[in-house]
């Protein structure tokens, strides 16, 4: 008798398991559905938001590319956004009881994602919700209706995302070729000048292929993120003056986050944004003099 009762128990567990299982998992509904239900055309695509409580951020496309709040965003995170929510693929059917919405959180106050052409008609509009328990599903409901679906795909990183997750975090973006004079001043302190092919050192010639190598990095600065503002307690470290051949110029100002730290803040002339960079950054354009001159022939 006894044994009876534990096989009994054991068999009563391990149908809970199996229902807790198919209920987080989304393993409900086996019948045959439309795994292409939420797939979209992402050349279509030209306006994006995310919405999470009172927050939401609204991506457009331009004939320049994509922005956000007048500012570009970086190529790379908005492909990934655009590839990952244009070819969703549909898991399992979860339930049609609006009364389980809260329990999955897809209700009509939890986060969104919106995908609009460019007549401003919906291409597609997820309430996304909580993960599934494998971490590889998310839970989501089309607005306005009652399915709730797991789709396979980590959507939920994207309930909490703010604009400098998004913006494009180059501080510079230029063809080092094009550059004939660059000034280091603050901790770093000497000029470099292009006459023709020749590069000078404090007006001293030196390596045309080692100047041109170590500035090579300038091209393109990235930030590790955004800062809020330079304050008087952020004192200067470093400023960057760059003349190019057409005459133009872009001055970089950098200055200590904290007094010891190894983070800056960077303001870049003709950018709003003040960007954040590592301090050890800077110290490729340590050089002096003499690691700039040429190399002596080899001995014959």
């Amino acid at each position: 008798m006894k044994n009876n009762q534990t096989i009994l128990a054991a068999g009563i567990l391990g149908v809970l398991a199996l229902l807790y299982y198919l209920t987080q998992t989304g393993s409900v509904d086996t019948r045959s559905i439309d795994v292409d239900l939420f797939k979209i055309d992402k050349a279509a695509i030209t306006d994006i938001s995310l919405t999470t409580g009172e927050s939401s951020i609204e991506l457009i496309k331009n004939e320049t590319g994509w922005i956000l709040d007048d500012y570009p965003v970086d190529t790379v995170r908005m492909n990934q956004l655009i590839i990952q929510f244009s070819e969703l693929s549909v898991d399992r059917m979860i339930t049609k009881n609006p009364e389980k919405h809260s329990k999955y959180e897809v209700t009509d106050h939890d986060s969104r994602f919106r995908a609009r052409n460019s007549d401003g008609k919906d291409l597609l509009h997820l309430i996304i919700g909580k993960q599934g328990a494998n971490y590889q599903e998310t839970f989501v409901r089309a607005e306005a209706e009652n399915e709730v679906y797991a789709v396979k795909s980590n959507l939920s990183q994207y309930k909490n995302k703010t604009v400098k997750d998004f913006w494009d975090r180059s501080i510079t973006q230029f063809d080092v070729n094009q550059v004939n004079q660059i000034k280091f001043s603050g901790e770093l302190n000497y000029i470099l000048h292009r006459q023709g092919p020749v590069w000078s050192y404090n007006e001293e010639p030196v390596d045309f292929e080692k100047v041109v190598n170590m500035l090579r990095p300038l091209e393109n600065l990235k930030a590790s993120t955004f800062a809020d503002n330079i304050g008087i307690e952020n004192a200067f470290y470093q400023a960057i003056a760059i003349g190019f051949e057409d005459g133009s110029t872009l001055e970089l100002n950098f200055h200590l986050r904290d007094e010891n730290g190894a983070v800056l803040l960077v303001k870049v002339s003709g950018n709003d944004k003040i960007f954040e960079y590592s301090k050890s950054g800077l110290n490729r354009f340590k050089k002096e003099f003499s690691e700039l001159t040429p190399d002596p022939p080899p001995a014959g």
